[in-house]
């Protein structure tokens, strides 16, 4: 019985030290990377066939080719869709959820820097 218990102890602080639930956020966080970074080439691939003007929604890059289709975020992320703003500029963004991303909680991509990154908001670009 004091076996049972002792083991049942370990395996409860085994499971608080992995901490499942920011593990699965830190995942998400890697999909919103990832994803941004697809929605970005298309929106360079749109600016290049269309005088440098960025598209406003992923809508219209599907339409025109750059996108092969519309890219959900993750449940629970930014509402389920990317947001993406254009015209002289591009940017797209969605919110991080895990630890790591605590003090800068939003993944950005600007067209202005070329750059993508961890900011402390939707609109700040890296």
């Amino acid at each position: 019985m004091i076996v049972i218990a002792v083991l049942g102890v370990i395996m409860s602080m085994v499971v608080v030290g992995i901490d499942p639930i920011d593990k699965i956020n830190a995942a998400n966080d890697s999909k919103v990377q990832s994803d941004i970074a697809k929605i970005a080439t298309a929106m360079e691939g749109y600016a290049v066939v269309n005088n440098g003007t960025y598209a406003a929604t992923q809508a219209i890059l599907v339409t025109s080719g750059d996108l092969k289709g519309a890219i959900s975020a993750p449940t629970g992320y930014c509402g389920g869709s990317y947001t993406v703003t254009g015209g002289a500029s591009g940017v797209v963004s969605c919110q991080l959820k895990s630890k790591k991303y605590t003090a800068t909680p939003f993944w950005v991509w600007c067209s202005s820097s070329g750059k993508s990154g961890a900011t402390t908001g939707a609109a700040v670009c890296p």
